[in-house]
């Protein structure tokens, strides 16, 4: 050969000969084994061995990603020779437990990462490691090694042009044998085309390397390498050599080439007879050699032996890394602490402060992804501001989602927390390759070796105008299919929040779809810190309880199930909406819950209906409910979502069909009353955003006054939309008749702002629809459509032989009410001076009440019940002797014991001695006075001819941080006092009294709580959720009881909490003002006292007949529903 080699150098080559010369021994035995049928797959390295001679280039700093033919390379790494044979007989020991195929090695601890299956997906990992470990110490170098068939692959070519955009130090090693298995590659390479081979390509000098020749290839490749390291930019090499060998044992070249090729190459191109040679003309002895041959060969041969004895690995049914337990914890959803009520976060921001407090908290947090930099900050604005904070840790990616996502994955392998962003979902199939075969697989393939804990984030979604095919699908029924990696659809701004957090704290590959039409939706915007909020991972979220239907969905549809549902409660059924929130792993046990009592399941999806998500929940339902059960699927059909935005609509499930499908279910009929369009001779300008993301508007500035003449393509105001300022044009001629939004004032996108009075003769144009209009549902026959009765407490006998047969002469009666609120009146200012940050308009707008009565320092909670009572006593001329029982509901007693209400029997009974009866007091906070006429109907129910005394009592604002916002507006303190009698008691009295129904949603005391020793707290946003939806549910169930409707109802009679909460409930029954009893605004929210005191105001002027309908949402939670008719 012709090669001089220094006395250092033969050392090296002779260390060298030992991996080369012992790989193609691990290839011979490895044939021999699969020939004789003890193993099944087998490749060979002979002809690459060379290749060997990159190791003592390389340092422990530097990464290999190999070629599945390096096993010379490996060797001399350091990798043990058994690894080879526990990965060829798929045993418990080998680096996979028997996962992955022979040759597809990984050993974390030598810095080799994972062999691709796929060829060619390793170049975009180089890349990845490469960009996460540059600059790093040691100046590493990451070594790509490729086949020139492999090399073909697309995600090679974007893997080098990322090289030179970035200027990483990625070694380009190509392997040409001139086969890709047996296909001829000379002339179709990048390096090598028909008119012959080329000096560089996208502008990287490349270098020709005699694979054949180790001692050439090891001079030459020093200097690459040494190069690399001074000057951090990449390298292509072309490393010529010969196949000597079959492509795997599956394959018989002689098919395909020639015996004289064949034979030559064997004799000519063999990397270890030729540095054989070297080393015997450099004084090795031709004896010596052989006897170290000898001693390899053995050895390896009495390896192999023991390895095949190593026994099977377990069977593993998952391809995920375990989660840590807290991430299964359902009361981890409610341990952060509320959001202020002034802070509205919608989705785009919660997700925006997240990924904010991780790059913030590990500087190896890095987001990567198209136009994700500022001043753009992704194209819904998820990132906005993130680059100024952080500066080259928010990078724009090329338009190319494979290099997204496998960049990412190269990474994460190298220990950095990357974020990738796909810009629609549409786009996942272009990166589908390096999701399935790489993110997915990492974890599982590697034996929990290597992980990739990368979050993909993924806009999602239609129901926007504007948005069509490639912009508008959600996919997730794709993403289900990938093993290994989580899937999350939030809806809500707490759950986009709580699943990111979890998402990085899991330490699991994600893929995070965000709809962007819920984005800046604010009826679920946050209620919590969203830095601190986690949701457990696999836990669905159940919105709304019900008895009579079951509706699971996600996303979007979230919107339209919760609308149906709102909707059918107005006819008396009952549906249980949840979100399942977490695609993979979905929640099995809360769905089959669910459907195990309503018998009924409808699962909606925005994804097609062939083998989508819903399709695995219904076959869940019928393979483990244990239980009939009927099912539907509310999905898009089985094509692509078309821009035409009516048609859009109609393809996608909807509120009309959503609603539609389930009164069917029901077996109820349904028709659509349209929606009516403007008067003739006029037009409603609506509003627009300035993306198909945007939820509302703010009006800036009006261009045009009442009375302006406009022309279609003007301009008439300046607004604020949610992601950016709009212009508001005309869109007809006319006149401006009435501006119906007023500057500063905001409206949805879609709604009226203006009414244009078109000229005299011109023809009627129809605005585009920009959302969902289906008009009123009217709905008939839905009797029968209780699947079974609720499990109550039965009534007693007595309600039953006449209530419910029509008569009412059973039901005992309210005789009259007395109050008695504290004495000293609190008015917003003094309120606003305690909490500064709140103004006097503040609070009220926030919640209705002006001013509010506090205790004077002369007056506690028994002086205001002992007031409470005398004044009932004067009213009625009742007496302490005439009562049965004493109901005391109260939660700031003043003693654990004795009772509030002894305490009160005793002050009453001064001077008269010898009183005795039933005396005590319950705690169900804001609904104790319906828990307490509940108590009294039941006892009055067996002894009908007495008398029961009812007393609510609570001072609170002795309980209050006054300095708090939340809470310190809000209490104030009162008394009351109710006789209630039996119906044989012989007494008239006021109102005739249903019983109360009584309900109860454990918590514990993270929301809403009132310690002994410390302040009240209240996170109010969560409080506000939770108590409209029970308000309601608790009301219709009251009505629904007593044998009314909610249209028999004269008078709503809600639990003072807060005006706001009020009008949401009146507004989600369709109830008008006047129907709606308030007194919040002088009073304040007294606890058990605001309904009596409510009373007092009510009975005096009410006519006989009318239908009052009680209900009261207290801290527990608690909350209760009742109904009472005037006398």
């Amino acid at each position: 050969m012709g090669h001089q080699l220094q006395d250092q150098e033969t050392k090296l080559f002779l260390d060298l000969y030992k991996h080369m010369f012992s790989a193609r021994e691990i290839d011979r035995i490895e044939e021999d084994y699969t020939k004789r049928g003890e193993a099944f797959f087998t490749v060979s390295g002979a002809g690459h061995e060379a290749a060997a001679v990159l190791a003592p280039l390389f340092t422990a700093h530097d990464w290999l990603h190999c070629h599945y033919r390096d096993k010379a390379l490996m060797l001399a790494r350091g990798l043990d020779s058994a690894q080879f044979f526990h990965s060829l007989f798929t045993n418990r020991e080998s680096h996979s437990a028997g996962r992955q195929m022979s040759a597809h090695i990984s050993a974390p601890h030598l810095k080799i990462l994972s062999i691709v299956g796929p060829v060619g997906n390793s170049a975009l990992q180089a890349v990845g490691v490469a960009k996460a470990v540059r600059d790093t110490e040691g100046a590493p170098v990451v070594l790509c090694s490729l086949g020139d068939g492999m090399i073909q692959q697309g995600e090679v070519l974007e893997a080098i042009a990322h090289a030179v955009r970035d200027g990483l130090p990625v070694l380009f090693f190509i392997e040409d044998n001139k086969y890709a298995i047996s296909t001829r590659t000379r002339g179709k390479t990048f390096y090598e085309l028909p008119e012959g081979r080329v000096d560089s390509f996208y502008g990287i000098p490349i270098t020709y390397v005699d694979g054949t020749d180790a001692v050439t290839a090891y001079r030459t490749l020093k200097d690459v390498v040494a190069g690399m390291r001074e000057d951090r930019k990449p390298r292509i090499v072309v490393f010529d050599v010969e196949r000597l060998c079959n492509h795997t044992n599956a394959d018989d070249e002689s098919v395909y080439r020639p015996e004289e090729e064949r034979k030559r190459v064997r004799e000519v191109a063999d990397p270890i007879k030729k540095l054989r040679q070297v080393l015997i003309e450099n004084g090795i002895a031709e004896e010596e050699l052989a006897s170290r041959e000898q001693e390899w060969r053995k050895e390896l041969e009495e390896l192999a032996a023991r390895c095949q004895l190593v026994s099977d690995p377990e069977p593993i049914f998952t391809a995920k890394k375990p989660l840590p337990p807290e991430l299964e914890d359902p009361s981890i959803e409610d341990k952060a602490p509320p959001l202020s009520e002034e802070e509205v976060l919608v989705m785009r921001d919660a997700i925006n402060r997240v990924l904010e407090k991780h790059l913030a908290e590990n500087p190896g947090v890095f987001l990567f992804g198209e136009d994700i930099e500022d001043p753009k900050g992704d194209v819904f604005g998820v990132t906005r501001g993130l680059t100024r904070k952080f500066p080259g840790r928010v990078q724009n990616s090329p338009l190319a989602e494979s290099s997204i996502l496998g960049i990412s994955i190269g990474m994460a392998l190298a220990g950095k927390r990357p974020v990738a962003f796909l810009q629609f979902a549409d786009f996942l199939p272009i990166a589908f390759n390096q999701m399935i075969s790489e993110l997915g697989s990492m974890w599982w393939r590697t034996n929990g070796g290597w992980e990739c804990p990368v979050i993909v984030m993924i806009s999602c979604g239609g129901y926007k105008p504007g948005l069509g095919p490639f912009h508008a699908s959600t996919m997730e029924g794709i993403a289900a299919h990938i093993p290994g990696v989580d899937v999350f659809m939030p809806s809500s701004a707490d759950d986009a929040a709580g699943l990111l957090n979890a998402a990085f704290a899991s330490g699991r590959p994600t893929l995070f779809f965000y709809p962007k039409s819920m984005l800046n939706n604010r009826q679920f915007a946050a209620t919590r810190d969203v830095r601190q909020h986690l949701v457990p991972i696999g836990r669905a979220k159940v919105l709304r309880r019900g008895e009579d239907l079951t509706m699971v969905t996600w996303g979007n549809n979230i919107l339209h199930c919760l609308k149906a549902a709102e909707t059918l409660s107005q006819y008396g059924v009952e549906t249980e909406v949840i979100d399942l929130r977490s695609i993979v792993p979905w929640d099995k046990e809360t769905v089959l819950a669910s459907v195990k009592k309503t018998g009924r399941l409808i699962v909606v999806h925005e994804d097609t209906h062939t083998a989508g998500m819903g399709a695995e929940i219904v076959a869940t339902a019928a393979e483990e409910a244990g239980v009939p059960v009927e099912v539907v699927r509310v999905t898009r059909a089985d094509t692509y979502v078309p821009c035409n935005f009516p048609c859009q609509l109609e393809v996608l499930p909807s509120y009309k069909r959503v609603l539609t499908t389930a009164v069917e279910m029901l077996g109820g009929s349904i028709r659509w009353q349209e929606k009516p369009r403007a008067e003739a001779g006029y037009y409603f300008l609506e509003a627009v955003g300035s993306s198909p993301s945007d939820e509302r508007i703010t009006i800036l500035e009006w261009k045009v006054k009442e009375g302006d003449a406009i022309k279609a393509g003007e301009i008439v105001a300046e607004a604020e939309a949610d992601k950016a300022a709009v212009e508001i044009r005309a869109s007809v001629d006319g006149v401006v008749e009435e501006l119906l939004v007023q500057e500063g004032e905001s409206a949805p996108v879609g709604s009226a702002i203006a009414k244009i009075r078109l000229p005299e003769g011109a023809a009627r144009k129809e605005k585009p629809l920009t959302q969902e209009e289906p008009g009123t549902p009217l709905i008939e026959g839905l009797g029968g459509a209780k699947k079974k009765a609720r499990l109550t407490v039965e009534a007693p006998r007595e309600e039953r032989a006449t209530v419910r047969d029509g008569g009412e002469g059973a039901l005992p009666v309210i005789v009259d009410v007395a109050g008695r609120p504290g004495s000293r009146v609190v008015t917003n200012e003094e309120i606003s001076r305690m909490c500064p940050t709140w103004t006097p308009e503040d609070i009220v707008r926030r919640t209705g009440i002006q001013e509010r009565r506090w205790g004077s320092d002369d007056e506690d909670i028994l002086s205001l019940s002992v007031d409470a009572v005398q004044r009932l006593f004067e009213k009625t001329g009742a007496r302490i002797e005439d009562v049965g029982a004493i109901i005391c509901a109260t939660t700031t007693p003043p003693y654990n014991s004795p009772a509030l209400a002894t305490l009160l029997q005793n002050r009453l009974s001064e001077g008269k001695g010898g009183i005795t009866c039933p005396a005590y007091d319950i705690n169900a906070a804001c609904s104790g006075y319906l828990y307490a006429l509940q108590i009294a109907y039941d006892y009055l129910s067996s002894r009908p001819k007495e008398t029961v005394l009812v007393v609510t009592a609570d001072v609170l604002s002795r309980r209050l941080d006054t300095s708090d916002p939340s809470t310190a507006p809000v209490f104030a303190d009162g008394a009351s006092a109710t006789l209630v009698a039996g119906p044989e008691a012989g007494v008239r009295g006021k109102a005739l009294l249903y019983r109360p129904v009584l309900s109860a949603e454990g918590e514990d005391g993270s929301i809403l709580r009132i310690p002994y020793q410390e302040p009240i707290f209240m996170d109010g946003p969560a409080v506000y959720q939770r108590a409209v939806k029970a308000l309601i549910h608790i009301l219709r169930r009251a009505l629904e009881e007593a044998g009314f409707t909610v249209e028999d109802m004269d008078l709503m009679v809600p639990h003072q909490a807060n005006q706001r909460i009020i009008d949401a409930v009146r507004k989600r029954m369709g109830l008008p003002e006047e129907k709606v009893f308030s007194n919040i605004a002088r009073l304040g929210n007294t606890s058990a006292t605001t309904i009596p005191l409510c009373f007092e105001e009510i009975f005096p002027t009410a006519g006989p007949g009318m239908v009052l309908g009680l209900t009261a949402f207290g801290a527990g939670f608690t909350f209760a529903g009742g109904v009472v008719k005037t006398l």
